[in-house]
């Protein structure tokens, strides 16, 4: 094997390996590792394909379809510019014809904006984004409605703050994605206020927190997370939430509210 032929499969290795192993590294095992490595390894193979393999007269052909290709592409500077018989001030009138690949890209967008219309429109083959939405929305309910049901019902009137770790490290994961980017990571306040301290706004038993969780307060720009979350997941985030009593964060937000006498109650 000739040192050109080893140092293309070096390359051919390195370049197929790269991009998995970066994407790898962010989120082991993702479609979009495969995919790139995929590509990279189409072009990579096809020019070292190009380079070693192919006779020079192949490659000379193939050279010149290329050569056409971007002829078509990028019209020579002949092409680009006509003069007309027209000067004014030291200023020529010229005409630069329309590039090919113009015109073919917009003949193409006037053919995808016909099937586009026929699809979505006329014949109503495919949703629309907002029939994709409703959908969605409707899948959504549908899979909550299962959780429900496998969790069974909650009596909200007889809430108890759940303690065991299990409960605790759920609520935690839900108010870590959902909620840390108006109460902070530790709960110390951000927008929101701090959940960390005696002082609530909404009542601080956890029938309370539940419930401001549930209804939200519009007002202040908390949504209603009742269509996000199940009943138990519920109680486990305002479990999670009064756990985080006396922690004492850094950088915590002033006190709001009224003070509590007693935070885990029913």
């Amino acid at each position: 094997m000739n040192s050109r032929v080893r140092c293309c499969l070096q390359l051919l290795t390195v370049l197929t390996l790269l991009p998995a192993m970066v994407y790898a590294a962010e989120d082991a095992g993702t479609e979009t590792a495969i995919l790139i490595t995929s590509v990279f390894t189409i072009i990579v193979v096809a020019l070292v394909f190009f380079i070693v393999i192919l006779p020079e007269e192949d490659r000379q052909s193939m050279m010149a379809a290329f050569g056409r290709a971007r002829a078509y592409f990028i019209p020579s500077k002949a092409e680009r510019v006509m003069e007309f018989d027209h000067e004014y001030d030291g200023i020529r009138e010229l005409d630069n014809r329309i590039p090919p690949w113009f015109s073919t890209l917009f003949i193409a967008s006037v053919i995808f904006a016909a099937v586009y219309m026929l699809d979505y429109h006329v014949f109503r083959s495919s949703p629309l984004m907002a029939e994709e939405y409703q959908a969605e929305l409707a899948q959504a309910d549908l899979q909550r409605r299962v959780r429900v049901a496998q969790e069974g019902s909650i009596d909200e009137n007889a809430l108890v703050a759940l303690t065991d770790q299990e409960s605790l490290q759920s609520g935690q994961e839900q108010f870590t994605k959902y909620c840390v980017s108006c109460h902070g990571a530790q709960g110390q306040g951000l927008v929101g206020p701090n959940l960390t301290d005696r002082y609530w706004i909404h009542g601080g038993t956890v029938r309370e927190v539940y419930m401001t969780i549930k209804h939200g307060v519009p007002a202040k720009g908390m949504i209603s997370w009742a269509l996000v979350f199940t009943p138990k997941q519920i109680q486990q985030i305002a479990s999670y939430v009064l756990s985080l009593q006396g922690t004492n964060p850094p950088g915590a937000k002033a006190p709001e509210g009224k003070p509590a006498p007693e935070v885990a109650g029913t």
